[in-house]
């Protein structure tokens, strides 16, 4: 009997326990369950919103310089992108250059300056270009060069020819005239440029 009653009562403990543990209406222990789960987020670390990517600068093609634009002038070549430089002078005393270059924008060009010194003027056809190769008669190997000019977008006929036996060189102008030239130094090229430009500002 003694051992039916102690059963009793340690059931009848255990039930009052459970049910006080659960939150049976105590207002103690709600309270209790509220620091808890205040504890847990102050020391949960903070989620980091992640960082909103910034979108990447452009590439320009080169800082600085006209040529960022797709544009260039003749200033923004160097003797570095000089592939040929001839100078000749035509009947009227016409100092003309024929050059040979690629671009700042990695295009190859052709063009061709003239000055007139007597009325301190001078004209430029440049563009690029479509070339082909062609022997005449005597032999000799022309490259003739299709130009698309910059300035006016009309089409130009250009012409070279290297003859190495001999180490002359010719080219003609857009009139079709034969000039015999003499090969120029990158650099002399490059000054020949800059005067060009000169002379169209």
């Amino acid at each position: 009997m003694k051992k039916k009653a102690l059963t009793l009562l340690l059931s009848l403990t255990l039930g009052t326990a459970l049910l006080y543990g659960c939150g049976g209406g105590s207002e103690g222990a709600a309270e209790v369950k509220e620091e808890k789960v205040e504890e847990v987020e102050e020391k949960a670390p903070e989620a980091e919103e992640p960082e909103a990517e910034e979108p990447e600068a452009e590439e320009a093609e080169e800082s600085g310089d006209s040529s960022s634009d797709g544009t260039f002038s003749l200033l923004d070549v160097d003797d570095t992108m000089v592939d040929v430089g001839v100078y000749g002078n035509d009947s009227d005393g016409t100092e003309l250059v024929f050059t040979m270059f690629t671009g700042p924008d990695g295009n190859k060009y052709v063009s061709l300056i003239g000055f007139d010194n007597n009325s301190e003027s001078g004209d430029v056809i440049c563009g690029q270009y479509e070339a082909t190769t062609e022997t005449d008669e005597d032999g000799d190997e022309w490259t003739y060069f299709d130009v698309a000019d910059v300035y006016t977008g009309d089409h130009f006929n250009l012409g070279l020819c290297e003859r190495p036996e001999t180490e002359e060189v010719v080219f003609f102008n857009k009139s079709g005239d034969v000039i015999e030239g003499k090969f120029l130094s990158a650099e002399e090229t490059i000054n020949y440029m800059g005067s060009a430009v000169s002379l169209l500002s």
